[in-house]
C-alpha cells in the first residue's frame, strides 16, 4: 500500500503541474480569442481541468468498476464545492464581489446531478445519452443567459495562425494528464482492493471511499489551483464558473463512461452514491445562499458548513 500510495502521489503532482500550465494556456487563448471570462471558465477552463476525470472514468468503466466512475464524478464535484470553501478559507474577503449569476449555473449543475440521480433508479441503457442531451442543452441555456447580461459585444476568432504554438502547448499539456489520468486509475483501482493492516486489523477501502476521497481529489487539484489563481488576479466569477462548469461536465462524462462500461453502468452503482448526491445539493444549496446573500465577515460560516459536510459525506462512505 506504501509504494501505491507513492505512486498516487507523484502521479496527481504530475497531474497538478500540467493542469495548472494548461490553464494558463486556455486563459490567454480565451483572452486573445475574445471570449468572455465567465464563458472561458464555465466550458474552456472547465472542460480543461476535468480532463483527468474524463480519463480516470473511462479508464474505470473499462475495468468495469461503475463505483469507481461514480464516486470519481460525484466526489469531484462534492470536492469542487470544497474548493470554494478553501478559497474562503485561506483568505479571499472578495468572494462577496461574485455577480448572482453565477446562481444560475449553480442551479444548472444542481438539475443535471439530479437527473443523473434519477436514472440510476431508472437504470436504463440510454442513460448516457439523456445526460449527453441535457448537457448540450444547458451549454446552450448558458450562451443566451450570458449574451443576455453582457451589454458589450466582442468579436470571437480563433486566432489559428496567430495562436499555434500556443495551441500545440495545450495539447501537449493534454496528452500529459491523459496519460497520467490513465495510469493513476490503474493505481486506484489495486488501492480499492489491496488489504492493510491498523492495529492487527485488516482494512479495504473499496472502490466508492477510493473514487470520493483519493481519485476524485486527484482530478480536481486544477479545479483548486485554477480558482486560487483566479481569486488572486480579481477573477472571482471565473472561479466560480470553473467550479460549477466543471460539476456540469463531470456529469457529461458521467455519461460518456457508460459508453465504455460492459454493461448498464447505470444498474451496477451502489446505493450509497445517492447519499452523496444529497450532500451534494446541501453544499450547493449553502453556496447559493451565500452568492445571494453577500457574506462579507471575516468569519465565513457557509465555508466551515461546506467542510462539514464534505467530512460527513466521506465518514459515511467509509463506513459503508
Amino acid at each position: 500500500m506504501a509504494i501505491l500510495l507513492l505512486k498516487f502521489l507523484i502521479i496527481s503532482i504530475i497531474i497538478t503541474f500540467a493542469g495548472y500550465k494548461l490553464t494558463v494556456s486556455g486563459d490567454r487563448i480565451g483572452d486573445e480569442t475574445g471570449f468572455g471570462s465567465n464563458m472561458v471558465g464555465f466550458i474552456l477552463l472547465a472542460s480543461i481541468t476535468s480532463l483527468p476525470e474524463l480519463v480516470t472514468a473511462i479508464s474505470a468503466a473499462h475495468l468495469k468498476s461503475a463505483n469507481l466512475v461514480f464516486g470519481n464524478m460525484i466526489g469531484s464535484n462534492i470536492f469542487n464545492m470544497v474548493v470554494i470553501a478553501i478559497v474562503v478559507v485561506l483568505g479571499s474577503r472578495k468572494m462577496h464581489e461574485a455577480k448572482s449569476e453565477n446562481i444560475f449555473n449553480a442551479s444548472m449543475g444542481l438539475f443535471i446531478v439530479a437527473l443523473a440521480g434519477i436514472l440510476t433508479f431508472l437504470k436504463l441503457k440510454i442513460s448516457g445519452v439523456i445526460l449527453g442531451i441535457f448537457y448540450i442543452a444547458i451549454i446552450y441555456l448558458s450562451f443566451k443567459f450570458e449574451n443576455k447580461h453582457n451589454k458589450k459585444e466582442e468579436k470571437t476568432s480563433l486566432k489559428i495562425k496567430e495562436l499555434w504554438k500556443e495551441y500545440l502547448l495545450f495539447l501537449f499539456l493534454s496528452a500529459i494528464i491523459v496519460i497520467s489520468g490513465y495510469y493513476l486509475t490503474i493505481i486506484c483501482d489495486k488501492m480499492a482492493t489491496t488489504p492493510f493492516n491498523i492495529n492487527s486489523k485488516t482494512i479495504v477501502l473499496g472502490s466508492t471511499f477510493v473514487g470520493q476521497l483519493f481519485l476524485a481529489i486527484s482530478t480536481s487539484l486544477p479545479e483548486l489551483i485554477v480558482s486560487i489563481s483566479a481569486v488572486k488576479i480579481g477573477k472571482i466569477d471565473m472561479a466560480y464558473a470553473n467550479v460549477f462548469g466543471s460539476n456540469i461536465f463531470n456529469i457529461f462524462i458521467l455519461g460518456i463512461s457508460s459508453f465504455f462500461y460492459p454493461g448498464n453502468m447505470f444498474a451496477s452503482v451502489s446505493p450509497s452514491i445517492l447519499f452523496s448526491i444529497l450532500i451534494f445539493f446541501i453544499l450547493v444549496s449553502i453556496t447559493i445562499g451565500s452568492l445571494k446573500y453577500r457574506i462579507k465577515s471575516k468569519f465565513r460560516i457557509d465555508a466551515y458548513l461546506l467542510i462539514l459536510f464534505y467530512l460527513l459525506n466521506l465518514y459515511y462512505i467509509f463506513s459503508k
